[in-house]
C-alpha cells in the first residue's frame, strides 16, 4: 500500500507541477502503468456533436509489452450507444471495473478481447460537475480482480485531474489570482496524507514537508513533526473534528489550521479528507490533502480589514451610504439614516428604495436607475424620499457600480446627503432672479420711454438756441458775446444729455441681452475715414485725430454698428480729456491674425487709484469733476469689445496721458 501511495504521490505532484495538460497526462499515465503493472493506461475525452455524446483518445501509454492489435484498433469518436452502461455508470462519478468475460454487452467484450484484454478499470474524470471523460486501465496478461483501496486511489488520481481541468478552464477567467496562488503549478503547497485508524501511522505524500520547510530526512528523523507543527490553539479542533469524522458524528472532515513553519511564522492550512470503511462498514482510514492558504488567509485579512474600514466610514459620516441590490432594494444602510431620513438601518434592509420616492419623481428615478446600469459612469441625481414622519426631503445621491472580480455588476453603492435648504434656496434665488428681470425690464421700458420723451424738448431747446445765434448780428458787440456764450453752453448742455440718454439706452439693452450682432465683411480703412468725417469733422479750436495705418490691410469681419459704438466712445473721451493738448492719435495695425486699433491722448490720463473701476458703468475718476460726462463710455467699449470676441488693454498716467489697445481678430464668423 505504502508503494500505492508514493507511486500515486509522484502522480499527483505531477499533475500539479507540470504545465502542459498534455505532458501532464502522458507522465501520469506512465507513472501509473510502470508503477501498477498495468499494460495499458489511455485516457478518452467526451465530445457533444449534433446532441451526441462520442469519446476518443487523447493519451495511451503501455506499461509493458505493447500489443500491436491495440494499436490497430480504432476507438475514436464512439457513441456510448453501443455500451449504454458505460456512460450510466461513469456519469454518476462512479467508477466501472471487472473481468471482461464476466461482461454482459457483446460491443463491449468483443472489442475489448480483440485487443487481448482481460481486466478493466475505468475511472470518470469531472471537471467540476462536468463528466469531462475517463480513464482506462487495463490488463492482459492476468484476470485482476481490482482491490477497492486501488480503485479509490485511482479515483483520487481522476479527481485530481478533473480538478486540473477544472483549474485550466477557470484560469482564463482567473489569471492574476492564480498566478500568485495556484498551488496546482507551484507543486508545493498541496500534500496528500493517509492515517490508518488502527495503527494510528501517518503516511504523507513526498511534498508534504516542504509546506513546513522542512526536508524529507528532517521528516524521517522525527516523526512527531505533524502534530508538533500545529499551533497549540487549534489542535484540540484538529482533534475533535478527526474523532467525530471517525465516529461519524461528522458527515464532512474538513477545516483550517496554523502550522508552525520551520522558519518560525505561522502558515495556514486547509485540511479535508474521505473515509474509508472495510467490507462491514467500520472506518479503517482516513485519506486527505492539505493546502497552503496563507496567502488566500491573507488576502482575507486585508479584505476584512477593508470592510472594517469601510464600516467605520460608513459609521460616522454625515452620509447616509448604502448598498442596493439591483432592483434597488437595500442590503446595507449607514446609522445616519436615523437622523436624516428618520428610519433605522433595520427598517430599510429589504424594502426598495423606489417604495419611499415622491410620485412626481418616481418615474424619473426609475429610468435614471436603469439608464445608470447600462452607462459606464458614476452618476449623482436629486430627487425627493419620504421620511418616515411621511414628509419629504431633497436628497442628492451619488451611484457606483459594485463589480465582481469579472467585472460584472452585483450592486449599487449610494452615498446621499440632505439638500433640502440649497434646492429651497436655489427655489427662492430663481423667484428672485424672476422678479430682478421684471424690475429690468420695467427700468429698460421705462429708460427708453424717457429718453424718447427727453429728445423732442432737447430738440426744441437746441433749435431756439440755434435761432438766437442767428439774430445775434443784431445785437451790439457786448450782448452779441454774451449771448453767443449762452447759447454754447446751451447747446454744449444738450449734447451732453443726448451723449448720456444715447449710452443710457445702449448700455440698457446690453444688459437686457436684447443686442444682436450683425456680423458682415468691413472695409476697416474706409469704414475709418466714413466715422471720422461723420462725428469729428467740426471739433474746437478745429482739432483732429490724427491717423496712422501699419500693416498689409486685411478684411475682418464685425458689427459696423456696435464697432462705431466702440470707437466713437473712445475718440470722444480722447478729445473730451486732452483739451489744451496735442492732438490725440488713432493707430491701426494690421497683423497677421490680428486687427489692433489704438486710440492714444496725451490728456488729464488717470490717477492710478481708480484705474481699477474705470471700465464700471458710472464711474468717473477723480480727476474730471469739471468735465463732463456719463461715466457709462468706458463700459459700453468693454462690454462690446468682449461681445465682439476682443480684448482690451489700458494703460494710462496722470497728467501725461492715456492709451487704450483693442485686438479683434479678422474672422468673427
Amino acid at each position: 500500500m505504502k508503494n500505492l501511495l508514493l507511486n500515486i504521490s509522484k502522480v499527483t505532484n505531477t499533475v500539479l507541477k507540470k504545465n502542459s495538460i498534455t505532458d501532464t497526462l502522458n507522465l501520469c499515465l506512465s507513472d501509473i502503468a510502470k508503477g501498477q503493472q498495468i499494460d495499458s493506461c489511455s485516457v478518452f475525452k467526451n465530445k457533444t456533436t449534433n446532441g451526441k455524446t462520442t469519446y476518443y483518445y487523447v493519451n495511451k501509454r503501455q506499461g509493458h509489452k505493447t500489443n500491436p492489435k491495440i494499436e490497430s484498433f480504432n476507438l475514436n469518436n464512439l457513441t456510448y450507444d453501443t455500451y449504454p452502461e458505460l456512460y450510466d455508470i461513469l456519469s454518476k462519478n462512479k467508477p466501472l471495473h471487472g473481468l471482461v468475460r464476466d461482461n454482459k454487452n457483446v460491443f463491449f467484450k468483443k472489442h475489448m478481447e480483440t485487443q487481448g484484454i482481460k481486466s478493466y478499470l475505468f475511472t470518470p474524470v469531472f471537471s467540476n460537475t462536468t463528466f469531462w471523460g475517463w480513464i482506462s486501465y487495463t490488463i492482459c496478461k492476468e484476470e485482476r480482480k481490482w482491490e477497492e483501496e486501488q480503485i479509490k486511489t485511482l479515483q483520487t488520481v481522476a479527481k485530481n485531474i478533473g480538478d486540473r481541468l477544472y483549474k485550466d478552464k477557470i484560469n482564463i477567467k482567473l489569471k492574476k489570482t492564480l498566478e500568485r496562488f495556484d498551488f496546482y503549478m507551484a507543486g508545493s503547497n498541496q500534500a496528500m496524507w493517509e492515517w490508518d485508524i488502527k495503527t494510528k501511522k501517518t503516511t504523507y505524500s513526498h511534498n508534504w514537508e516542504g509546506m513546513l520547510g522542512y526536508t524529507e530526512d528532517d521528516f524521517i528523523k522525527d516523526k512527531e513533526l505533524w502534530q508538533k507543527s500545529i499551533h497549540s490553539e487549534d489542535m484540540i479542533q484538529v482533534a475533535i473534528d478527526l474523532e467525530y469524522f471517525i465516529t461519524q458524528k461528522l458527515n464532512r472532515y474538513e477545516g483550517t489550521a496554523r502550522m508552525i513553519h520551520k522558519d518560525g511564522h505561522i502558515i495556514w492550512i486547509k485540511y479535508s479528507g474521505i473515509l474509508k470503511k472495510n467490507k462491514k462498514g467500520k472506518p479503517i482510514k482516513v485519506i486527505g490533502t492539505h493546502t497552503d492558504i496563507s496567502e488566500i488567509k491573507e488576502k482575507e485579512n486585508q479584505l476584512e480589514l477593508s470592510e472594517a474600514k469601510f464600516r467605520f466610514i460608513a459609521e460616522n459620516t454625515t452620509d447616509i451610504i448604502c448598498q442596493q441590490k439591483m432592483d434597488g432594494s437595500y442590503y446595507y444602510i449607514s446609522n445616519s439614516s436615523k437622523e436624516i431620513i428618520g428610519y433605522t438601518p433595520d427598517e430599510l434592509i429589504n424594502k426598495k428604495i423606489f417604495d419611499y420616492i415622491h410620485p412626481d419623481d418616481y418615474v424619473e428615478l426609475l429610468n435614471y436607475y436603469k439608464a445608470f446600469l447600462k452607462s459606464s459612469k458614476n452618476k449623482t441625481v436629486t430627487y425627493r424620499f419620504r421620511k418616515k414622519d411621511n414628509t419629504y426631503i431633497w436628497l442628492e445621491t451619488s451611484l457606483k457600480k459594485i463589480l465582481n472580480h469579472e467585472n460584472i455588476i452585483i450592486g449599487i453603492q449610494t452615498s446621499s446627503r440632505d439638500v433640502s435648504d440649497r434646492i429651497k434656496a436655489s427655489e427662492e434665488i430663481k423667484i428672485a432672479f424672476e422678479k430682478e428681470k421684471e424690475l429690468n425690464e420695467m427700468k429698460s421700458r421705462f429708460v427708453t420711454m424717457a429718453s424718447h420723451q427727453f429728445r423732442t424738448p432737447l430738440t426744441v431747446i437746441y433749435s431756439n438756441a440755434e435761432l438766437i445765434e442767428l439774430k445775434l448780428d443784431h445785437f451790439d458787440k457786448h450782448t452779441h458775446q454774451s449771448l453767443e456764450k449762452k447759447t454754447f453752453r446751451i447747446k454744449n448742455e444738450v449734447d451732453r444729455m443726448i451723449e448720456l440718454m444715447n449710452n443710457i439706452l445702449i448700455f440698457g439693452k446690453y444688459e437686457s441681452e436684447k443686442i444682436q450682432k450683425t456680423i458682415k465683411v468691413l472695409d476697416f480703412n474706409t469704414f475709418i475715414n466714413s466715422l471720422l468725417n461723420l462725428y469729428f469733422n467740426n471739433q474746437h479750436h478745429k482739432r483732429k485725430i490724427q491717423v496712422k495705418i501699419k500693416g498689409k490691410k486685411h478684411f475682418f469681419f464685425t458689427d459696423e454698428i456696435l464697432m462705431t459704438h466702440i470707437l466713437t466712445n473712445l475718440i470722444n473721451n480722447a478729445f473730451k480729456y486732452s483739451k489744451g493738448k496735442s492732438d490725440p492719435l488713432l493707430l491701426i495695425t494690421y497683423l497677421e491674425k490680428e486687427l489692433e486699433i489704438e486710440v492714444i491722448d496725451y490728456g488729464i490720463g488717470i490717477p492710478e487709484n481708480d484705474i481699477q473701476y474705470v471700465f464700471t458703468s458710472f464711474f468717473r475718476a477723480s480727476n474730471t469733476t469739471a468735465i463732463t460726462g456719463s461715466g457709462l463710455g468706458l463700459a459700453v467699449v468693454k462690454q462690446f469689445t468682449d461681445f465682439l470676441n476682443g480684448k482690451i488693454e489700458l494703460k494710462t498716467q496722470e497728467n501725461i496721458g492715456t492709451r487704450i489697445k483693442l485686438i479683434f481678430p479678422y474672422e468673427k464668423k
